[in-house]
C-alpha cells in the first residue's frame, strides 16, 4: 500500500515542475530589445538600440548605441551612458573598450558638444564598433567621478544587436 501512496505524490511532483518550466520557457518574453528607427529632419534618420545594464556595482545604466544617417551615409555613430541615481562621470575623459583580454580602443567624449546633464556620457563609438567581429561580450571602463572607474559589462546579446545596428541603412 506504500508504493501505490507514493505514486501519486511523484507524478504530482513531476506534473507541477514540468508546469513551471513550461511557464518559464514560453511565458517569459525575450531578454532583448530591438534596434528602432527614428526619422528626423529632412532625409535623416537615426537607428538606435538601448540596454538597461547593471555595472559591477550594481549600479544601473541606460545605454544607447545611435547612429544618424543623411542620404544612405552615416553621419555619426554614438554611444550614451546614462547613469543612475546621481551619478557623475568626468567629462572630457575617453571611454576605454575591451573585448575581452584584447584592447579594442577609446572612444572620444563628445559631451561637451550637447547639452546633456553631468550623469550622462556621450561617446564617438564609430571606430570602436567597426572592430567588433563577434557577440563576444564587452567592457566599458567608465570614468566616474570621485570613484574608481565603474566597469560595464556589455552582454553577447547586446554586442549582436550593435552589430546589426551597424549593417543597418
Amino acid at each position: 500500500m506504500k508504493n501505490l501512496s507514493a505514486k501519486p505524490s511523484f507524478f504530482k511532483a513531476l506534473t507541477i515542475i514540468s508546469l513551471c518550466l513550461y511557464l518559464t520557457l514560453v511565458v517569459s518574453p525575450p531578454a532583448f530589445a530591438s534596434i528602432h528607427k527614428y526619422p528626423e529632419a529632412g532625409d535623416r534618420v537615426m537607428f538606435r538600440s538601448v540596454q538597461s545594464l547593471r555595472d559591477t556595482d550594481d549600479k544601473a545604466w541606460q545605454v544607447v548605441l545611435y547612429k544618424r544617417v543623411k542620404s544612405g551615409v552615416v553621419n555619426s555613430f554614438n554611444l550614451r551612458l546614462v547613469g543612475f541615481p546621481g551619478t557623475e562621470l568626468q567629462h572630457p575623459v575617453p571611454l576605454n573598450v575591451a573585448a575581452g583580454s584584447r584592447a579594442m580602443g577609446m572612444a572620444n567624449d563628445i559631451w561637451s558638444e550637447s547639452d546633456l546633464p553631468i550623469n550622462v556620457g556621450e561617446y564617438d563609438f564609430k571606430s570602436i564598433i567597426t572592430q567588433v567581429e563577434s557577440n563576444q561580450p564587452l567592457r566599458l571602463n567608465l570614468p566616474v567621478k570621485g570613484e574608481k572607474k565603474a566597469a560595464l559589462l556589455v552582454p553577447p546579446f547586446a554586442v549582436r544587436e550593435w552589430r546589426l545596428l551597424l549593417e543597418r541603412n
